[in-house]
């Protein structure tokens, strides 16, 4: 693939970067530098948009220092709606064209956006960031993730997530489009980018170690993940257990005939075994009640609590035709 390496035919080209920040203000300033430094090498006009997703560090008194730049703004939510519900925000309220998703941990270097940005000019619908190596993981981090996708590639179907590609992506014009009509509370944003399809390009690289704090994925986090997943994305589980209730009734008519005819029939045995089968059974039905619940009550995916930094007022959005759905009410604070 041919990467433009002029800048005269691209210069009105408009990226939005969307930080999601979590109790990151161990790592916010050194982020912030590295990624402007990076940006500046850009032959696209941008911006940056951090997403302060109820941090209770100081975060917040950090990200208003940096948003007085005049190409940086702030989404700062209500409290902490978690990383889903935060990208969530970010597509909703970016300007941009195409959106570049990154961490503020320093585990995907900023460095690396000039070549996503190359490949997005070039043609590339989504541009997935792919860990070659994880040094800066521990060991159960890295097991804990090894497993975490092989669960989803054996359960959500053909739109499983690739290995290993994480949420440091960019997104362009068409799939982004896309992404806003969709209508989902229960997010799962790795999924649903996947299954949008579009022309997409895996780039490896090495992921770093946390330039500080603490990883807010710790293996319970991810089995939650993998399970908001399966249930938004897949009905094997669904489909694995009828199959499995056709076996087991099966069987069991055997047993009982077989015992019908010794006069040996232990009814206690069998109610046994058909509990704990009908006790999974409707684990796995509740899991997706549960989702389907969180659809039909529509309850915005966030809130919220102010809006700061930028030219907020002075830039009109190019998706102000289709405004968010998810925000009720919006401050801005200059």
């Amino acid at each position: 693939m041919k990467l433009p390496d002029r800048v005269d035919d691209v210069s009105a080209r408009f990226l939005s970067v969307v930080v999601c920040c979590y109790n990151e203000a161990h790592v916010l300033p050194e982020f912030h530098r590295r990624l402007m430094l990076a940006l500046h090498r850009l032959p696209v006009r941008y911006e940056v948009l951090y997403v302060n997703d109820g941090s209770v560090d100081d975060s917040l008194a950090i990200l208003e220092q940096l948003c007085r730049a005049p190409l940086v703004r702030c989404l700062n939510l209500s409290r902490n709606f978690g990383k889903e519900s935060a990208m969530a925000a970010g597509i909703d309220h970016a300007w941009g064209e195409a959106i570049l998703f990154i961490d503020a941990d320093l585990q995907d270097p900023p460095e690396l956006i000039p070549s996503m940005v190359r490949h997005w000019l070039a043609g590339c619908d989504i541009v997935n960031m792919q860990r070659h190596h994880r040094r800066g993981d521990t060991f159960g981090k890295r097991i804990s993730a090894l497993l975490y996708y092989r669960l989803l590639r054996v359960l959500v179907d053909k739109y499983a997530v690739p290995q290993d590609v994480s949420d440091f992506r960019l997104i362009g014009a068409a799939p982004l489009n896309a992404l806003r009509a969709m209508p989902e509370r229960a997010r799962f944003m790795k999924g649903m980018i996947n299954w949008l399809g579009f022309k997409t390009v895996e780039l490896p690289y090495d992921r770093m170690a946390r330039g500080g704090g603490q990883s807010k994925w710790g293996p319970l986090a991810l089995v939650d993940l993998a399970i908001e997943g399966i249930v938004a994305f897949s009905r094997k589980p669904l489909r694995w257990f009828s199959l499995l209730s056709a076996l087991v009734f099966g069987l069991t008519l055997l047993y009982i005939a077989g015992q019908l005819s010794t006069g040996s029939l232990n009814a206690h045995d069998l109610i046994l075994g058909m509990g704990a089968m009908l006790a999974l059974g409707i684990a796995l039905i509740g899991e997706y009640i549960g989702a389907t619940l969180s659809e039909v009550k529509r309850r915005p995916v966030y809130l919220l609590s102010s809006t700061f930094g930028g030219l907020a007022r002075q830039l009109k959005a190019p998706a102000e035709s289709a405004p968010p759905v998810s925000a009720l009410e919006e401050r801005e604070n200059r």
